[in-house]
Protein backbone atom coordinates (compact mmCIF):
# COMPACT_ATOMS: atom_id res chain seq x y z
CA UNK A 1 0.00 0.00 0.00
CA UNK A 2 2.58 2.51 1.16
CA UNK A 3 4.55 1.65 -2.11
CA UNK A 4 1.90 2.48 -4.63
CA UNK A 5 0.43 5.74 -2.44
CA UNK A 6 4.73 6.36 -2.51
CA UNK A 7 5.03 6.03 -6.46
CA UNK A 8 1.98 7.75 -7.05
CA UNK A 9 3.12 10.43 -5.51
CA UNK A 10 6.21 10.75 -6.53
CA UNK A 11 4.97 10.46 -10.57
CA UNK A 12 1.71 12.95 -9.70
CA UNK A 13 3.43 15.61 -7.56
CA UNK A 14 5.88 15.85 -10.75
CA UNK A 15 2.80 16.96 -12.90
CA UNK A 16 2.62 20.40 -11.71
CA UNK A 17 -0.99 20.21 -11.09
CA UNK A 18 -2.95 22.25 -8.30
CA UNK A 19 -2.91 20.24 -5.24
CA UNK A 20 -6.42 19.09 -4.99
CA UNK A 21 -5.85 17.74 -8.32
CA UNK A 22 -2.76 16.27 -7.62
CA UNK A 23 -4.09 14.47 -4.48
CA UNK A 24 -7.65 13.42 -6.35
CA UNK A 25 -4.91 11.75 -8.81
CA UNK A 26 -3.44 9.97 -5.98
CA UNK A 27 -6.08 8.93 -4.26
CA UNK A 28 -7.63 7.34 -7.29
CA UNK A 29 -4.14 5.48 -8.38
CA UNK A 30 -4.35 4.22 -4.65
CA UNK A 31 -8.05 3.44 -4.92
CA UNK A 32 -7.97 1.84 -8.38
CA UNK A 33 -5.40 -1.17 -6.42
CA UNK A 34 -6.70 -1.30 -3.06
CA UNK A 35 -8.31 -4.59 -2.62
CA UNK A 36 -7.98 -5.26 1.31
CA UNK A 37 -9.83 -1.11 2.23
CA UNK A 38 -6.21 0.31 3.47
CA UNK A 39 -6.33 3.79 3.43
CA UNK A 40 -3.30 5.76 3.26
CA UNK A 41 -3.05 9.51 5.44
CA UNK A 42 -1.17 12.20 3.65
CA UNK A 43 -0.63 15.60 4.10
CA UNK A 44 0.74 17.19 0.95
CA UNK A 45 2.33 20.65 0.28
CA UNK A 46 4.03 22.64 -2.39
CA UNK A 47 6.31 25.66 -1.18
CA UNK A 48 6.95 28.37 -3.41
CA UNK A 49 10.25 29.65 -1.81
CA UNK A 50 10.26 33.03 -3.21
CA UNK A 51 6.94 33.83 -2.06
CA UNK A 52 6.81 31.55 0.60
CA UNK A 53 3.54 30.71 -0.31
CA UNK A 54 2.60 27.03 0.80
CA UNK A 55 -0.31 25.14 -1.21
CA UNK A 56 -1.31 22.14 0.46
CA UNK A 57 -4.07 19.69 0.93
CA UNK A 58 -4.80 17.21 3.93
CA UNK A 59 -5.96 13.81 3.05
CA UNK A 60 -6.86 12.98 7.16
CA UNK A 61 -3.21 13.16 8.35
CA UNK A 62 -2.57 14.94 11.94
CA UNK A 63 -2.57 18.31 11.73
CA UNK A 64 1.55 20.11 11.17
CA UNK A 65 2.83 22.20 13.57
CA UNK A 66 3.62 26.36 12.24
CA UNK A 67 6.48 27.41 13.87
CA UNK A 68 6.51 31.26 12.76
CA UNK A 69 9.67 32.93 13.27
CA UNK A 70 7.98 35.79 15.74
CA UNK A 71 4.93 34.14 17.12
CA UNK A 72 3.63 31.53 18.46
CA UNK A 73 3.59 27.65 17.23
CA UNK A 74 0.17 27.10 16.32
CA UNK A 75 -1.67 23.80 14.30
CA UNK A 76 -2.62 24.14 11.18
CA UNK A 77 -6.38 24.11 10.73
CA UNK A 78 -6.99 22.75 7.07
CA UNK A 79 -10.32 21.35 5.74
CA UNK A 80 -11.51 17.77 6.58
CA UNK A 81 -10.60 15.63 3.34
CA UNK A 82 -10.97 11.56 3.65
CA UNK A 83 -7.57 9.19 3.73
CA UNK A 84 -6.30 8.36 0.51
CA UNK A 85 -7.82 4.92 -0.68
CA UNK A 86 -11.18 4.71 0.58
CA UNK A 87 -13.40 6.17 -3.02
CA UNK A 88 -12.40 7.34 -6.10
CA UNK A 89 -12.86 10.86 -7.46
CA UNK A 90 -13.23 12.15 -3.93
CA UNK A 91 -13.19 16.08 -4.26
CA UNK A 92 -10.34 17.18 -2.36
CA UNK A 93 -9.93 20.56 -1.18
CA UNK A 94 -6.30 22.77 -1.09
CA UNK A 95 -6.27 25.48 0.81
CA UNK A 96 -2.86 27.45 0.81
CA UNK A 97 -0.96 29.65 3.51
CA UNK A 98 1.50 32.66 3.44
CA UNK A 99 4.83 31.71 5.26
CA UNK A 100 7.18 34.13 6.29
CA UNK A 101 11.32 33.48 6.08
CA UNK A 102 12.58 31.71 9.15
CA UNK A 103 9.01 29.72 9.45
CA UNK A 104 9.95 26.34 10.50
CA UNK A 105 7.28 23.41 9.75
CA UNK A 106 6.55 20.20 11.94
CA UNK A 107 5.22 17.56 10.69
CA UNK A 108 4.84 14.16 12.40
CA UNK A 109 2.92 10.88 12.37
CA UNK A 110 0.56 9.81 15.02
CA UNK A 111 3.03 7.46 16.89
CA UNK A 112 4.67 10.79 18.23
CA UNK A 113 1.25 12.33 19.94
CA UNK A 114 -0.53 8.79 21.00
CA UNK A 115 2.78 7.86 22.45
CA UNK A 116 1.90 5.90 25.75
CA UNK A 117 3.31 5.15 29.22
CA UNK A 118 2.80 2.12 30.30
CA UNK A 119 -0.13 4.05 32.54
CA UNK A 120 -1.72 4.41 28.98
CA UNK A 121 -1.31 8.47 29.18
CA UNK A 122 -0.45 9.89 25.92
CA UNK A 123 2.21 12.01 24.69
CA UNK A 124 -0.44 14.15 23.60
CA UNK A 125 -0.89 17.32 21.46
CA UNK A 126 -0.36 19.56 24.68
CA UNK A 127 3.23 18.01 24.92
CA UNK A 128 4.15 18.27 21.67
CA UNK A 129 3.25 21.77 20.84
CA UNK A 130 4.91 22.34 24.29
CA UNK A 131 8.31 21.34 22.41
CA UNK A 132 7.83 22.85 19.66
CA UNK A 133 7.81 26.12 21.45
CA UNK A 134 10.74 25.26 23.43
CA UNK A 135 13.88 28.19 23.40
CA UNK A 136 15.50 24.91 21.41
CA UNK A 137 12.98 24.81 18.73
CA UNK A 138 12.84 28.34 18.48
CA UNK A 139 16.31 29.21 18.53
CA UNK A 140 17.22 30.33 14.56
CA UNK A 141 20.38 28.41 14.75
CA UNK A 142 18.74 24.76 15.77
CA UNK A 143 19.08 22.61 12.92
CA UNK A 144 16.04 20.57 11.48
CA UNK A 145 18.25 17.55 12.70
CA UNK A 146 18.17 18.82 16.14
CA UNK A 147 14.64 19.53 15.96
CA UNK A 148 13.47 15.87 14.72
CA UNK A 149 16.21 14.04 17.27
CA UNK A 150 15.00 16.36 20.50
CA UNK A 151 11.38 15.50 19.49
CA UNK A 152 11.75 11.97 19.49
CA UNK A 153 14.32 12.13 22.41
CA UNK A 154 11.39 13.81 24.08
CA UNK A 155 8.79 11.38 23.29
CA UNK A 156 11.28 8.32 24.17
CA UNK A 157 11.82 10.04 27.55
CA UNK A 158 8.21 10.24 28.05
CA UNK A 159 7.26 6.86 27.42
CA UNK A 160 10.15 5.53 29.87
CA UNK A 161 10.64 2.41 28.04
CA UNK A 162 7.03 1.32 27.06
CA UNK A 163 6.88 -0.20 23.47
CA UNK A 164 6.16 1.42 20.82
CA UNK A 165 2.53 1.04 19.46
CA UNK A 166 2.72 2.57 16.23
CA UNK A 167 4.86 3.94 13.51
CA UNK A 168 7.08 7.37 14.44
CA UNK A 169 8.02 9.50 12.19
CA UNK A 170 9.15 13.13 12.12
CA UNK A 171 10.00 15.86 9.65
CA UNK A 172 10.88 19.36 10.29
CA UNK A 173 11.50 21.99 7.42
CA UNK A 174 12.79 25.73 7.59
CA UNK A 175 11.72 28.08 4.97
Amino acid sequence: MMAITRASLRFVAGLGLPMDQTMNRINNCVTDTNSNNMFVTLFSARIDLKTGRMEYCNAGHNPIIIVPPDGEPYFLKAKANLAVGLFSDFPYEAESIDLKPGTRIVAYTDGVNEAEKADKSMYGNDRLLAYVSSPKVRASATTEREVVEGLLESVTAFTDGNPQNDDITIMSVKI
